[in-house]
């Protein structure tokens, strides 16, 4: 374990909820947190929120949550990622592509 994850497994992430990054075993219940950063002022501000549940050196899990008609900047992306929707649809728009997906769709990239 490199120094980053070993403060990442320590360490308090923020003040919203402390909690670790990385450890043995996290568990989420990802109604409830997408709950929580609706609730924050940056979602009233931005019309979008994230908090990272999991950070580790080969894999991080981001939740995000986006009132609609929200459009996010296109991102240079050098790893592969996952995006799954809980709630509502999202249009992903890519180079290779353009992807709509529904509750409960995946998209790999």
């Amino acid at each position: 374990m490199d120094t980053r994850q070993n403060e990442a497994a320590r360490g308090v992430v923020s003040d919203r909820t402390p909690r670790p990054l990385l450890a043995p075993l996290l568990a989420f219940d990802l109604p409830r947190e997408a709950e929580i950063l609706r609730e924050e002022a940056t979602w009233q501000a931005n019309h979008h929120n994230a908090r990272t549940l999991i950070k580790h050196s080969e894999f991080r899990l981001v939740l995000m949550v986006l009132q609609a008609g929200t459009s996010i900047e296109p991102q240079s992306i050098h790893q592969r990622i996952c995006i799954q929707t809980l709630r509502g649809k999202l249009q992903l728009q890519v180079a290779d592509g353009n992807v709509e997906l529904g509750k409960g769709g995946l998209a790999a990239i």
